[in-house]
């Protein structure tokens, strides 16, 4: 199983012990890193477009390749207006970024007269970001690739493909008492079509809700592949609720692959669960008329709430989800999952789905199912 569970452990002593400190520092607000892949047409001079054409009326092979001029790399504030994503400083900023690229013809390997010379390439963006009055701007591009498309040449043109790698940072000077993990830039938010007022805080405020990611106090991860027996409750009254009128509970055997990692490297937005069960069809279980019931499914979990450790080798985490069975259409679900680390046998995996039609309860453990893998480790900050 492919897992990366990672925990920053320290260990001060005396006469250095761990503890609260007041710093000034530069603190980042909201932070992403963007990709741009820019094909652009340069057109060829006409001195070197003749040397060009004179090596390949000669047999000979051009080459052409392109590079990054040195400390020639800029990214500047165009503007930015405020938008209405349900976060209070969150704005569409526009920036604008260039970077110079020498471009060379060669003919055999050999540099061609008059065909080494410099280009720009910019382009324009808009990115929403947590930028309250009062924070700055930091960007900067720390990567550039540049490629020349030879296959493109037409005529006196010639096609640049550059990939160009932003880092964009709001920050302001603050002082901040600190107990701190390293972190690392969001994922980009898409920008709707939209033009609204937000308002301006006085002071700048955390963006929560999307930035720095949620931490947890334990993190876990699991895996199963293999068969597995599973309780699969089925029903539903009117109001959508399988407590009211149960239609039939069953045990299906089949194929289950189940992997779950939360708060990876102790980030609950690092967090996934999925669930895939392929029913190997039996005798048709009491109170239906099919001859037999395929009870397949599949889920994946979409929200997670904080974890919670239970003891000092398990947790327990809820949230939401999509359940899709196999004979019927995708619903909206709650699950709660309990893992349990008991080494060397003693790993368990309780997961309970809930939906408008049906409960699965996955119940594994290490002494049945030998393939069983489950990890759980504090998240101990200092």
């Amino acid at each position: 199983m492919s897992r990366n569970i990672k925990t920053i452990r320290g260990q001060q002593v005396d006469p250095n012990p761990v503890g609260p400190e007041c710093i000034s520092v530069t603190k980042i607000y909201d932070w992403v890193t963007l990709t741009n892949r820019e094909r652009t047409n340069v057109t060829i001079p006409p001195e070197c477009l003749e040397q060009i054409e004179a090596c390949r009326a000669e047999g000979n092979t051009v080459t052409a390749s392109c590079s990054e001029v040195l400390d020639s790399r800029s990214c500047d504030l165009v503007g930015a207006v405020p938008t209405d994503i349900g976060v209070p400083g969150a704005q569409i900023v526009t920036l604008a970024f260039q970077v110079q690229v020498r471009v060379e013809f060669l003919c055999n390997g050999a540099t061609l007269p008059g065909c080494s010379f410099v280009t720009p390439v910019n382009y324009v963006e808009d990115v929403i970001l947590c930028f309250p009055e009062g924070t700055e701007i930091n960007c900067y591009i720390y990567q550039v690739q540049c490629n020349v498309l030879l296959n493109q040449m037409l005529g006196n043109v010639v096609v640049l493909d550059v990939v160009l790698c932003p880092s964009v940072r709001v920050e302001a000077d603050v002082a901040l008492e600190v107990q701190a993990r390293f972190c690392g830039s969001r994922e980009i938010i898409p920008i709707e079509e939209q033009e609204v007022d937000c308002p301006y805080p006085s002071f700048p405020p955390q963006c929560p809700t999307f930035f720095p990611a949620p931490t947890t106090v334990v993190q876990g991860a699991a895996e199963y592949t293999g068969t597995a027996t599973i309780s699969y409750i089925e029903g539903a009254d009117a109001a959508g609720g399988v407590a009211a009128r149960q239609v039939f509970t069953t045990t299906p055997t089949g194929e289950l692959n189940f992997t779950a990692l939360i708060g990876d490297e102790c980030r609950l937005t690092e967090s996934n669960i999925v669930v895939e069960f392929l029913d190997t069809p039996g005798p048709t279980p009491t109170g239906t008329i099919d001859d037999e019931r395929d009870q397949s499914f599949t889920f994946r979990a979409t929200e997670f709430n904080q974890p919670t450790p239970v003891g000092t080798n398990g947790l327990t985490i809820t949230g939401n989800g999509i359940f899709s069975p196999s004979r019927g259409v995708s619903e909206n679900a709650t699950f709660t999952l309990r893992m349990t680390d008991s080494d060397p046998v003693g790993d368990s995996v309780t997961l309970t789905i809930t939906s408008a039609t049906a409960i699965v309860t996955i119940a594994l453990n290490e002494a049945t199912y030998l393939g069983l893998e489950v990890d759980v480790e504090p998240c101990n900050s200092f």
